[in-house]
């Protein structure tokens, strides 16, 4: 038996065994039933959208416990609090799968992938629209991407990162009143349908050529790692392989991961790290190298799907 809590904010794992995203609400997977469990405001919605049976609760646990007492009943530790878990050890065996269930999301259905894809499009027209000859600071950018965002019906999938000069040494700035000089950097991505992209862009605004061949290094770096994806069947080995890479280039190490999996969360399983077993097949992935000097940085990020023979920037 499976038990699921969407709260007052979007949980991952509810949306996808549920396909529905409905707040203060309780999930119950068993082998032949499905319910849903909702405050009296939520019933009918609920009842329009969810496939299976809605049971209304004034008292969510003493509704709950008819269904649970006395079984094993796996739970998602990270969505639902301490007090609640010592609370139903008293009625059922819970037991933590919330990692199991990270790792069940890696693998992406081919609907999955479509609507990151549509999500990566949107995010692509959002760069197009900026014009950094009108924005004068960090702030006038950041609303640039917030209103073509909201033109289009979407929503941010994480709050836009825009830095300038020496506060792109900082990977997550967060934006200010800086004057735009020499170097845009921004960090983002929308929502299509609950599913993310994550894209980073650098415009270089002074025209120096060092900084140019700098960039041009990342994105080479970025298409290389995307070539050879296929054959980097493990996040270690995407880890190893873009080190490689990197210190040819001549770039420092980066202070975090040369990327991660993209889906329902913006940072989500596939991690790819040096100590990452997680299999890349059928994933979708970030890839964002990027070097951090003392007096400007620089970040080139693509989001991209891998179905184990042939890696596809979307």
């Amino acid at each position: 038996m499976l038990l699921l809590y969407r709260g007052e904010n979007f949980d991952a794992n509810f949306y996808y065994h549920t396909g529905i995203d409905i707040d203060h609400a309780f999930f119950i997977a068993t082998k032949s039933k499905r319910f849903l469990f909702v405050p009296a405001l939520n019933e009918r919605t609920a009842k329009s959208k969810f496939v299976g049976d809605v049971v209304v609760y004034r008292n969510s646990l003493e509704t709950l416990k008819p269904y649970i007492s006395g079984k094993i009943v796996f739970v998602d530790y990270s969505s639902v609090n301490a007090r609640f878990i010592e609370k139903i050890k008293k009625i059922c065996k819970p037991k933590d799968v919330s990692v199991e269930l990270l790792k069940a999301r890696i693998v992406k259905k081919s609907d999955e992938v479509t609507k990151i894809k549509k999500a990566v499009a949107h995010t692509k027209k959002v760069f197009d629209m900026l014009d950094l000859k009108v924005a004068k600071t960090e702030i006038d950018v950041k609303k640039q991407i917030l209103i073509a965002t909201a033109e289009f019906g979407l929503e941010p999938a994480f709050n836009p990162i825009v830095s300038t000069g020496r506060n792109t040494v900082y990977p997550h700035h967060i934006s200010g009143n800086a004057k735009l000089k020499s170097i845009v950097l921004v960090d983002y991505g929308v929502r299509y349908q609950h599913y993310c992209s994550d894209i980073t862009r650098c415009f270089i605004l002074d025209g120096d050529k060092k900084k140019k061949t700098q960039y041009e290094q990342l994105q080479n770096i970025c298409h290389s790692i995307v070539d050879e994806l296929p054959d980097l069947k493990t996040g270690k080995k995407v880890a190893v392989s873009a080190k490689s890479m990197m210190q040819t280039a001549g770039f420092p190490d980066m202070p975090h991961a040369i990327g991660h999996g993209v889906g329902l969360d913006i940072h989500e399983m596939p991690k790819l790290n040096f100590k990452s077993n997680h299999k890349l097949t059928n994933a979708v992935i970030a890839i964002e190298p990027s070097f951090y000097l003392a007096k400007y940085g620089m970040r080139f990020e693509e989001t991209i799907f891998c179905n184990g023979k042939k890696a596809q920037i979307l």
